[in-house]
C-alpha cells in the first residue's frame, strides 16, 4: 500500500512562537502531532524532543516490525486455509464447527508506539530537570504508524486523529482533558464545557510527568482511507461533520492548507498543526 502524506503547521493570529511539532517519515510509516507546553522555549523543546525520540524508537524496530508483518500475514492466510478446509470437512462429515480459540497478542508496533512513548516523556521530563527555564515542560502526541495492512496509533493529550473512510469521517482518540472528563460524567454539557475557563487543561501530557500512560490501538487499512492528524488549533474550530465535508470538496493535497486557513479565519487563537495521510493502491491523483 502506498502512503502519501501532505503537512502544514502555523503560528495562527494570536500566538507569537509556534510550539507545534510534526513529524512526517513515509520511509518509516510513521506521522505525529506534538502539541509543546510550558511557556514558548519549554513548549517548542518539548514538542521537537518527543518527536526525536519517537523517531529514533521507530527506526531502531523498524526491521523488525516489517519483518514480523510478512510473518504474521503468512500465518493469518495459513489459518484461514486450514479453518476453511476443517469448516467444510466438518460441514460434510454432519458435525457443527465449532470457534477456534483465539490469543490474544499485542500487535509488535503498537507496543514499539508505547515503549516510544514512554521513552519520549523521559526524555522530555529529563530535560526540564537539567534547565530550570523548560522545568513544566510537556507536550501532547498523536502518532499514527502503518505496518502492513495494519494502522497503530497512540495518543496522550488532546491532539486527535480522524478517519476518513466510505465518506464518512469518525474521531479515532478521545481528548485527555479535564472539560473532556467532565462531559463523559455528565457534570457539564458540552456548551459548558466551551465555555469553560478550564478548557484548555489536560489530564495527560508526555514529560510533564515521567510516565505517561497513553491510549494505543490497531485497525485495519482499506485502501482509500484517509487520516487527519491535527492539534487542537484546528480540531477547537471545526467538528467531525465540517472536516467531513471539507475533504469530501478538497483534493487531499490541498487540504492542510484549507484547514489552516479556515482555523486562522475563526480566530487562530493557537497554533495550528495538520498532517493528511492518504493510504493509496494506486498512483492517481489526490
Amino acid at each position: 500500500m502506498r502512503l502519501l502524506a501532505w503537512a502544514l503547521t502555523d503560528t495562527g493570529k494570536k500566538r507569537e512562537h509556534n510550539e507545534d511539532s510534526y513529524l512526517v517519515a513515509e520511509d518509516l510509516g510513521l506521522f505525529a502531532v506534538a502539541d509543546g507546553m510550558g511557556g514558548h522555549q519549554g513548549g517548542e523543546h518539548a514538542s521537537r524532543l518527543a518527536l526525536q525520540v519517537l523517531y529514533q524508537r521507530v527506526a531502531e524496530a523498524h526491521g523488525d516490525l516489517v519483518a514480523a508483518a510478512k510473518a504474521i500475514e503468512h500465518e493469518r492466510r495459513e489459518e484461514l486455509i486450514e479453518r476453511l478446509s476443517s469448516t467444510e470437512a466438518d460441514t460434510w462429515g454432519g458435525n457443527t464447527p465449532t470457534s477456534p480459540l483465539i490469543e490474544v497478542v499485542v500487535p509488535p508496533g503498537m507496543a514499539v508506539l508505547r515503549d516510544a512513548a514512554r521513552r519520549a516523556s523521559w526524555a522530555v521530563f529529563d530535560a526540564a530537570l537539567t534547565s530550570p527555564h523548560l522545568r513544566g515542560m510537556g507536550t501532547t502526541l498523536t502518532a499514527i504508524m502503518f505496518v502492513g495492512d495494519r494502522v497503530h496509533l497512540c495518543h496522550a493529550g488532546d491532539s486527535r486523529c480522524y478517519l476518513l473512510r466510505d465518506g464518512a469521517v469518525r474521531q479515532l482518540t478521545d481528548d485527555h482533558t479535564w472539560i473532556a472528563e467532565q462531559v463523559k460524567n455528565g457534570t457539564m454539557t458540552e456548551v459548558e464545557a466551551k465555555q469553560s475557563r478550564y478548557r484548555h487543561v489536560i489530564t495527560r501530557s508526555v514529560g510533564f510527568e515521567r510516565e505517561v500512560e497513553v491510549d494505543v490501538r490497531t485497525l485495519a487499512v482499506e485502501a482509500g482511507d484517509c487520516f487527519v492528524v491535527c492539534s487542537d488549533g484546528l480540531s477547537n474550530h471545526l467538528g467531525a461533520g465540517e472536516l467531513e465535508r471539507m475533504l469530501g470538496a478538497t483534493w487531499f493535497r490541498r487540504a492542510p492548507q484549507r484547514l489552516v486557513d479556515l482555523a486562522n479565519q475563526r480566530g487562530g487563537d493557537d497554533n495550528c498543526t495538520v498532517i493528511v495521510i492518504l493510504a493509496a493502491n494506486d498512483a492517481g491523483p489526490a
